[in-house]
């Protein structure tokens, strides 16, 4: 006799059993991030989602350098280089509306810019660190700098550093995607940032870090010198940063713009297949993150990630998309390295792998 129907016990187990099947283990979490803040300072907030429902979050540390002020979990932190996949994210946006083409050249769409070689440097280029473009000096932050301040000293007569076509990880490509954002869409590029994904996903502790300006509940930075010291980063003009590593936000925030990036509210399919599109020859980056099958866990997660750091703050959104698992570091101190890659003892790669399990 065929079943159309499952008995109804019978489909509560296998409920049961697919819900099982997917938990995180937050025993396990909790001992390999406590085990971190205790012999390693971390210091920050770690949020562990899975499905985009929150599994685990805890924040460890202060916020200040009198240690009077603990870190919590709504606390809002600088993202550094995590803003480079918002403006990234606005370029494919701008691409979807025809605004935009990938290979339009950085000559023709800032022409007052004065670059050499900008007839074949394009917005690909840009997106993919392949430029050709300098990296800028640190005493660039020192003083109130605009983008199109950056962008000049920044070149100076400095030749580039690996050549166009080469990788080179640098500031000042997405400085310019900013500034191609701007002369398009014909307002600032913060305005613009606000209006496609702070009020678009209600990121309401989101927004632009500045010298003298910084937001309530803010997680000030700290580095550890070589006698183990934990000193006050130095204030400098991080507004410089611009399109490149200006912003702020919390790990809830993170979590929403995680989450949006699976729907359509914000790119198109096509959009994320060009944004998460993996290039072997340019160090596996793609248009702002890395994706890529993470091989020292034993799931072998295809894992999209973005990474930040700027002094003490160090950040990670780290995003399993096979599974929808989601996991948001960001520290106040340099402590936690968020680059690193295969070392099991580092807090972000031991946590890659405990929540990649599907037990």
């Amino acid at each position: 006799m065929k079943l159309n129907k499952l008995h109804p016990v019978l489909a509560l187990v296998l409920i049961f059993a697919a819900t099982c099947a997917a938990q995180i283990d937050t025993s396990a979490v909790k001992t390999i991030i406590e085990k971190s803040a205790s012999e390693n300072s971390f210091e920050g907030t770690i949020l562990i989602a899975d499905k985009g429902k929150i599994r685990y979050q805890e924040s460890f540390g202060s916020r200040d350098s009198e240690k009077q002020k603990p870190v919590e979990n709504d606390s809002r932190f600088g993202i550094a280089s995590i803003t480079k996949m918002v403006t990234a994210i606005i370029v494919l946006q701008l691409v979807e509306e025809d605004k935009l083409r990938l290979t339009d050249s950085l000559k023709t769409l800032l022409p007052n810019v004065e670059i050499t070689g900008t007839n074949r440097i394009t917005i690909h280029d840009l997106l993919l660190h392949i430029s050709g473009l300098p990296n800028e000096d640190d005493s660039i932050y020192s003083k109130k700098k605009s983008p199109i301040e950056f962008v000049r000293e920044t070149i100076g007569s400095r030749k580039p550093v690996a050549g166009y076509g080469k990788f080179n990880y640098a500031n000042i490509d997405y400085v310019l995607l900013g500034l191609v954002i701007e002369s398009i869409e014909g307002k600032s590029w913060q305005t613009v940032v606000e209006e496609r994904l702070i009020k678009k996903l209600s990121l309401s502790s989101t927004g632009f870090l500045e010298k003298g300006s910084y937001p309530d509940n803010f997680a000030y930075s700290f580095s550890f010198g070589q006698t183990g010291n934990r000193k006050s980063d130095p204030l400098f003009h991080i507004e410089n940063f611009y399109a490149a590593g200006s912003m702020y936000s919390t790990a809830a925030d993170l979590l929403k713009l995680d989450q949006a990036m699976y729907g359509k509210s914000l790119l198109n399919k096509r959009s994320k297949e060009l944004m998460f599109r993996s290039y072997p020859e340019y160090n596996y980056t793609g248009y702002s993150v890395w994706t890529y099958k993470y091989p020292f866990a034993e799931s072998k997660p295809r894992i999209m990630e973005r990474r930040g750091g700027i002094l003490g703050s160090n950040s990670a959104l780290i995003r399993m998309l096979d599974i929808n698992r989601s996991i948001i570091i960001l520290s106040n101190n340099n402590r936690f390295n968020p680059d690193s890659f295969g070392d099991k003892k580092n807090l972000r790669e031991a946590l890659i792998a405990e929540v990649s399990k599907i037990k």
